[in-house]
């Protein structure tokens, strides 16, 4: 039987009113319960409550699956996110244990970040170092549990007198400007006839602006050191593995000490590893700016998936990204679609990949909307872009990706140095057969 339920960390959130505390009841039935999961770890994030991504997960790690473990690291050297934070060096870490405790399975989900030489608000909090632990765990009879442990070395907020030892849930307000909230975690369990989901976020310091700073509008919210983790209840199943992803945007600064902006994937789907049961699932944002880089209209991203007990199965994701300004209008659009599809069907693997270009214009020349796979422009001041990047790999299992545009900059531009990389919609699925 496939997945129940995909959730993305936002639309878990939205769902709040709808947790039920954990632990719940436990379960009726006598088969064990087994878990797929999904998690990411980051060190800021922002967000607008009209749906505007102002900077998505920075030195994100995640992990998705359910059979197997798995486990995903990042580091950066700084982050800056413009007039709202500027950290020191920045490590996150997620892990996913799938093991066996008496004889039954079970599932934990371990997240771990450290940000140092923290300041946000332009100096109003500081804080030495904010280290954050964070785990999972989903078990055989259907339960699950959750702990969390923020560090918040030597935390100031301006105007507050805070505690030596930090409450759970801790709120205060910075008059005027922004309420904080510190040491912060929820944890629950949404139940459901067809499979149970448990999720917990948390995060070290969380702050909303009550009126307008820094050129931001009142409501933005941002995230220091943000843990999404959710457990979905599946039952055991000798078909495939799948994977896969499409996202709209995405900047990786990552190549010396020097990185200041990171954006990571925007609008990001994940292809649940038991499938979507044949349902379409979509995470959509209203817009997306990277102050001074990059600013895109409307970005959907969907996936569809479905397999069987025989090893059989097809995936489907897409990414449409819609009103695109790159680096001062050297890389403009309309829009831009990308669709990866990946089928296999008695041991036979198909593959299908399509790029739909709306008015794509780089650096003043515009690109036929029937461009040719792996087409590679050379821009002076500028560096490499790949149109309609198309890659396959079948060492293991069966996966195909597209990029619409890729650009490596061979220029420094916009606080990015040489070498950065800018995605403009990717779409990504994987398929690994059973074993034989």
């Amino acid at each position: 039987m496939n997945v129940r339920k995909f959730v993305s960390f936002f639309a878990f959130a939205l769902a709040g009113a709808g947790l039920v505390a954990v632990p719940a009841p436990a379960a009726q039935a006598a088969d064990p319960v087994y878990w797929s999961y999904a998690a990411s770890t980051g060190a800021t994030y922002v967000k607008v409550l009209d749906g505007v991504v102002q900077s998505d997960l920075t030195a994100q790690s995640g992990v998705t699956g359910g059979a197997k473990s798995s486990s995903s690291k990042n580091s950066t050297a700084a982050v800056n996110v413009l007039n709202l934070a500027q950290l020191g060096a920045v490590e996150t870490k997620t892990d996913a244990v799938v093991s066996q405790v008496l004889g039954q399975p079970q599932t934990t989900l371990k997240s771990w970040a450290r940000v140092a030489n923290v300041s946000l608000l332009g100096g109003l909090i500081t804080a030495d170092a904010l280290e954050t632990t964070v785990s999972t765990t989903g078990r055989a009879d259907g339960n699950g549990s959750a702990t969390a442990n923020h560090k918040l070395a030597n935390i100031k907020i301006a105007g507050a007198k805070l505690p030596l030892n930090i409450p759970k849930n801790y709120a205060v307000t910075i008059p005027g400007i922004a309420s904080v909230t510190l040491n912060y975690t929820l944890h629950g369990k949404v139940e459901q006839p067809e499979g149970d989901l448990i999720g917990t976020m948390s995060w070290a310091v969380g702050v909303t602006l009550l009126q307008p700073f820094g050129g931001y509008s009142a409501g933005v919210t941002l995230l220091v050191n943000p843990v999404n983790q959710y457990l979905s209840e599946v039952q055991p199943s000798s078909g495939a593995g799948l994977f896969g992803t499409a996202y709209g945007s995405r900047v990786q600064a990552n190549v010396s000490d020097a990185v200041t902006v990171v954006s990571d994937p925007t609008a990001r789907v994940i292809t649940p590893f038991g499938s979507s049961n044949g349902q379409t699932k979509t995470n959509s944002t209203l817009a997306v700016r990277v102050p001074g880089i990059l600013t895109t209209g409307a970005i959907s991203s969907t996936t569809n998936s479905t397999k069987d007990a025989f090893g059989n199965a097809e995936i489907t994701n897409t990414n449409r990204t819609a009103g695109i300004d790159l680096l001062g209008g050297l890389v403009k659009a309309t829009a831009v679609k990308v669709t990866a599809h990946g089928k296999l069907a008695d041991g036979q693997w198909t593959s299908d990949m399509k790029l739909e270009l709306v008015n794509l214009v780089i650096a003043g020349q515009r690109i036929p909307i029937d461009v040719a796979p792996n087409t590679i422009l050379n821009i002076a001041g500028l560096g490499q872009v790949a149109i309609n990047l198309q890659q396959t790999d079948t060492s293991v299992g069966y996966q195909n990706m597209i990029t619409a545009v890729k650009v490596t900059l061979d220029t420094a531009q916009a606080g990015l140095p040489v070498g950065a990389v800018i995605e403009l919609g990717v779409a990504y699925t994987g398929i690994v057969p059973p074993a034989a």
